[in-house]
């Protein structure tokens, strides 16, 4: 066979194939193009991410891996903000209804001392009613601004190195009355070796919570006992009560911010619990709950000595 001739099919056959390689990358291209288009479309409608198929390579490769990255981020920014306006919408509403409570006892006080027509034994049970009810709202929003400024990340919590004794018996000879007059004991098993590292005054606050909770659902003749135990990672304080217990559908929504159980005190606004558990969390500490009804509950805090966990 005529050698030019063998030559220019072999020139023919090269120059076909490139341009069916061509062709064909052309289209490979394009369809990858149309895949990140379809992606970036449907992430900007806020739907769920496409499967882009088959695998790409060099710089397509680069490309979609860049932009899955930034989409995925630009989406959990997104859901984010979502959670983050619901959360603050829904904390307003809850604000607005813990208040109007105590402000309508108040406007009915105040209207009843405008009358006139009170002896000064009803005169006298108004205005209590008032300084009680002022007092609860003073609580109830300084509670929900320190509940603000942890969810921030701006309140300030002192390192400071704290006798677990002295922190328990502070708390517990504030509410010494209120156990005698409900005919409940406490009983204190603290070492006063036993330390922890924590803000006194907020860690305190956080204690004086659950210790109350456990003493509002304790009934006349029952028990309380406060112990204290130290391991090699942690010191635990434990809070055990013989009280009314706490039912298995309330008892994983305790913590939760505004939430009321079936035993919860009418008067309560649901923020005690969580407040101490923020707290707690704040600085480097777990708590947790045992409960069933009748039988009481116990609750332990465990404050860790080192940054880990």
């Amino acid at each position: 066979m005529n050698p030019y001739l063998i030559l220019s099919i072999v020139l023919a056959l090269i120059v076909a194939a490139l341009i069916i390689y061509i062709v064909l990358d052309k289209i490979k291209r394009k369809k990858e193009l149309d895949e990140l288009i379809e992606f970036l479309t449907r992430v900007q409608d806020r739907d769920s991410f496409p499967e882009l198929g088959r695998e790409a390579e060099g710089r397509m490769l680069i490309l979609r891996s860049e932009i899955y990255k930034l989409a995925s981020t630009l989406q959990e920014e997104y859901a984010g903000e979502v959670k983050k306006n619901a959360y603050m919408a829904d904390m307003l509403s809850n604000i607005s209804h813990q208040i109007k409570t105590p402000l309508t006892a108040i406007n009915l006080m105040t209207d009843a001392l405008k009358n006139g027509n009170l002896d000064e034994a009803q005169r006298r049970r108004c205005i209590a009613n008032i300084e009680t009810q002022t007092d609860h709202i003073t609580w109830l929003v300084r509670t929900l601004l320190t509940l603000a400024e942890i969810d921030a990340g701006v309140l300030v919590l002192k390192k400071e190195d704290v006798s677990v004794s002295e922190l328990v018996d502070g708390i517990v000879s504030g509410i010494a009355i209120e156990a005698d007059i409900k005919d409940v004991s406490i009983d204190i098993d603290v070492s006063p070796e036993d330390r922890i590292t924590c803000d006194k005054r907020w860690t305190s606050e956080a204690l004086s919570n659950i210790i109350k909770n456990s003493l509002q659902h304790t009934g006349e003749g029952g028990s309380i006992k406060i112990s204290s135990e130290e391991t090699n990672v942690s010191v635990n304080i434990r809070i055990e009560d013989t009280g009314c217990g706490i039912s298995k559908k309330d008892l994983p929504h305790i913590f939760d911010r505004f939430y009321h159980g079936e035993r919860s005190d009418p008067g309560s606004n649901g923020i005690g619990l969580s407040l101490s558990k923020q707290i707690i969390n704040s600085q480097n500490g777990t708590v947790s709950c045992e409960s069933e009804e009748g039988k009481g509950t116990i609750f332990e805090i465990k404050i860790y000595k080192s940054a880990t966990i």
